[in-house]
Order: C-alpha cells, then structure tokens, then sequence
C-alpha cells in the first residue's frame, strides 16, 4: 500500500509540468523572482544594519551581502500539506545542547529533482499563542549540499500557514541558520532526521565566505 501511495502521489504531482514543479505564465515568473529579489534586498539590508544583524562585529567589518544561489523556479514547490492535529509537543534540540519546545503542524509532499520527497512542518510553541506569529511555519531541513555549498547543520524556511491543503516551499528563500556566523548568542534549531531530504536543494543561502 505504501508504494501505491507514493506512485499515486508521483502522478499526482508531476501534473504540474515535466519536471514535477508548477508550470508558471511568465507574468507569474517575473512576480516569483522580483519577490525573492525583494526578500534578498531586505535580507541584505539587515545583516548591514548592526542592531539587527546575527554576524559578530568581527563579521560586519568585512559583510558586504549574503551569499545566494540563482534564483531558480523549478526550487518553488506546491506541496500536499496532510495535517497532524493530534500531535504531542516535543523538545528539538539546538546547536547548545539545548532545546526548544515544537509541534508538529502537518506533513508536506511535493515532487523535486526525480524525487517525492516529504517534510514536516512545525510550530513554536513559545509563540504559538501571540496574534503576531500564531500563523508562522517553521521548516528545517537538511539535504545533500550540507557541508558542500551549504551550511553543515542545514538551512530553515519561515512559512505561513495556508487556506487550503496545498503549502508553497519557496527553497529561493531558504537561510542559514544565525548560529552559521560564530555568533556565541546563539542557539539553533537542530534539523530533525525526518526532515533529511536525499536530494541536493540548490537554492537560497550559501555557504557565507565574509567577503561576497
């Protein structure tokens, strides 16, 4: 039964094009990429801004932007978002040896590089009650770039919780966690195993050099 699932899935989504990833009109494209300039603009902006910035003062002194890959569409995913309401808060360890507490929101599948792959999205818990951020997603991931062109302990996404069943993961947007800069004050959200993804995610945040 399992491996029908999966066939079905595969099926279901390579609906959206060739490759497995949504088929945009180029007026949908130009919007796709002039946000995630956007978002790399406002990025950049607030690690040059010193009272916002995760990099130690060492590292300001040579910032000059963050290290991106291209912006590429096919990394933009409508994931099957299957939700989990029954589940139990549980403590995800961080980069100190210490944790933070987590619910797991839903399970999102989608279609990437030949592969279904899937991952779960979560809540925190500490802020799952403030109107500010009790629409907030956290996605943590790890895939085959770690330690390559990517950050070793894995990069993160900040998403909203969707009107339907269908979750876009926008990888163009994927970040480094603050812990990535050598900044002590920092403790970071450890990937859990489930969310290892055996395919390489070439898009987002790149291993940051202090000088690019």
């Amino acid at each position: 039964m399992r491996y029908i699932y999966y066939v079905l899935l595969a099926f279901v989504l390579m609906i959206f094009g060739a490759n497995g990833y949504c088929v945009f009109g180029q007026s949908v494209k130009k919007e796709i990429v002039k946000d995630n300039e956007s978002y790399r603009t406002d990025m950049n902006k607030e690690f040059a801004d010193s009272a916002e910035s995760p990099l130690t003062k060492e590292g300001l002194k040579t910032f000059k932007k963050i290290a991106f890959f291209k912006i590429k569409l096919k990394y933009r995913v409508v994931a099957k978002l299957v939700l989990t309401p029954n589940e139990v808060p549980f403590e995800m360890p961080r980069s100190k040896g210490n944790t933070g507490t987590y619910r797991k929101y839903g399970e999102a599948t989608f279609w990437l590089n030949g592969k279904v792959c899937k991952l779960n999205v979560y809540q925190y818990m500490k802020l799952i009650n403030d109107a500010q951020y009790k629409d907030d997603l956290f996605l943590p991931f790890k895939d085959l770039t770690n330690g390559k062109q990517t950050y070793g302990g894995g990069r993160f996404l900040e998403l909203k919780i969707p009107v339907g069943d269908e979750l876009v993961i926008d990888f163009n947007k994927a970040f480094n966690p603050s812990c990535c800069y050598h900044n002590p004050k920092y403790s970071c959200p450890i990937p859990p195993a489930e969310n290892h993804l055996a395919v390489e995610i070439l898009a987002g945040e790149r291993v940051y050099k202090g000088k690019e």
